[in-house]
């Protein structure tokens, strides 16, 4: 998947940072970004062999959990202090390409769940994305269920 490789270059952009540079603030955004990331990227990786081996549950679960984890990376990004934080930062950057490659990753996996609904059981996939707060949302009405 092209999700798992952007997710990389974030890991390694994120890892490359000189903590030294940062303020705490800073330092403590840093981590949880990493932390957070890294999290995504093993749970895309599961979502991929998931695919592969046929498994709709924890492909599914992934997504779930993804959705979940990109949304409380916006949340926490929108904070008033982590919001005026970011503007100044060194880091913005970062952070502009951290967004647009979880966005990046949910519309992969969005696509990979249509090319499948018929073997998932899915009978409608619907995306809302909201602007004030950041959030995507995705509802997926499962047949017979």
């Amino acid at each position: 998947m092209n999700a798992i490789e952007r997710l990389n270059e974030c890991i390694n952009e994120l890892n490359s940072v000189n903590e030294s540079e940062l303020s705490i603030n800073e330092i403590d955004l840093l981590k949880f970004l990493r932390g957070q990331i890294i999290k995504s990227r093993s749970l895309l990786e599961i979502f991929s062999k998931s695919v592969d081996e046929k498994r709709w549950d924890d492909v599914l679960s992934s997504t779930f959990q993804i959705l979940q984890r990109a949304n409380s990376i916006f949340g926490y990004l929108v904070q008033p202090t982590i919001l005026s934080l970011v503007s100044k930062s060194k880091l913005s950057a970062i952070i502009e390409n951290v967004i647009d490659s979880l966005a990046f990753a949910i519309s992969e996996m969005i696509v990979v769940l249509k090319q499948n609904n018929k073997m998932i059981g899915i009978d409608s996939i619907t995306v809302n994305i909201a602007s004030n707060p950041p959030s995507i949302s995705v509802s997926v009405v499962i047949k017979g269920g």
